[in-house]
């Protein structure tokens, strides 16, 4: 059983973006907690496959 959202409609998944401050803008970038900025495709990539090395060997990612 893996992790699922509850099914909202286009509506209310707006709403909630509005309720975050709405929506990602051309200059919005991802950046990791060790201050990495995922502005790449490539960049992306290699984050989510370190996730998943640090999965499958049962640690996690992040401030100790």
């Amino acid at each position: 059983m893996g992790n699922t959202l509850p099914a909202v409609t286009v509506e209310e998944f707006q709403a909630r973006l509005d309720a975050a401050g709405g929506s990602a803008t051309h200059d919005d970038q991802s950046v990791t907690w060790d201050g990495r900025v995922l502005d790449t495709k490539d960049k992306v990539l290699a984050f989510l496959a370190e996730v998943a090395d640090a999965r499958a060997e049962g640690r996690t990612l992040g401030p100790a």
